[in-house]
C-alpha cells in the first residue's frame, strides 16, 4: 500500500505542483505538530479498507505549493489555500484509490476537508494504524498520512 501511496504523492506533485518531490520512508510516528500556522487536509476513504489520507504542512509550504499550481509567487497566494491543499489532499486520495483498484475492489471516498491552525494535532478515537510518509521538496518539507482502521 505504501508504494502505491509514495508514486501517487510523486505524480500529483509533478503534475499539479510542477515539483519533483522525495518521498522518505514511512515512520509509525510522526514529529510534534509544527510551531505557528499550519495546514491539514483530510480525505476519508471507505470500501474493503477504510481510513483517511492526511496532508500535512506548515502554512508557508503550503502558499509556496499552491503558488507553483497557480503559477504566481507565494506572497502573493492567501485565500487560495484552503482550496488548492484541499485539492492536492483530494488528488493524491484519489490517485491512490486508483492504484489500490488495480488489486481489489474500489474504494469510496470523501471530500476533502481543510484546518488552518496553529500546532494543529490530529488524532483518532478508533484503533487505527498510521503511516507517516515526509515529503521533501525545495528544502521545504510536509508529510502524507495514511491513517487505516483496523
Amino acid at each position: 500500500m505504501l508504494e502505491h501511496l509514495h508514486d501517487a504523492i510523486r505524480d500529483v506533485f509533478k503534475a499539479m505542483v510542477f515539483r519533483d518531490v522525495q518521498t522518505l520512508p514511512a515512520r509509525a510516528e510522526r514529529p510534534a505538530p509544527a510551531d505557528g500556522p499550519c495546514v491539514v487536509a483530510t480525505v476519508a476513504f471507505a470500501g474493503s479498507r477504510s481510513g483517511v489520507v492526511l496532508f500535512t504542512s506548515s502554512a508557508d509550504t503550503a502558499r509556496g505549493i499552491v503558488g507553483s499550481m497557480l503559477n504566481i509567487p507565494k506572497h502573493d497566494v492567501n485565500g487560495e489555500v484552503a482550496d488548492g491543499i484541499g485539492e492536492i489532499a483530494n488528488l493524491i486520495a484519489g490517485s491512490f484509490r486508483t492504484r489500490m483498484a488495480q488489486s481489489g475492489p474500489p474504494w469510496a471516498i470523501s471530500v476533502p476537508t481543510v484546518i488552518i491552525g496553529s500546532a494543529l494535532e490530529t488524532r483518532f478515537v478508533a484503533n487505527v494504524s498510521r503511516a507517516s510518509v515526509p515529503i521533501e521538496m525545495q528544502g521545504e518539507r510536509a508529510y502524507v498520512d495514511l491513517v487505516l482502521n483496523r
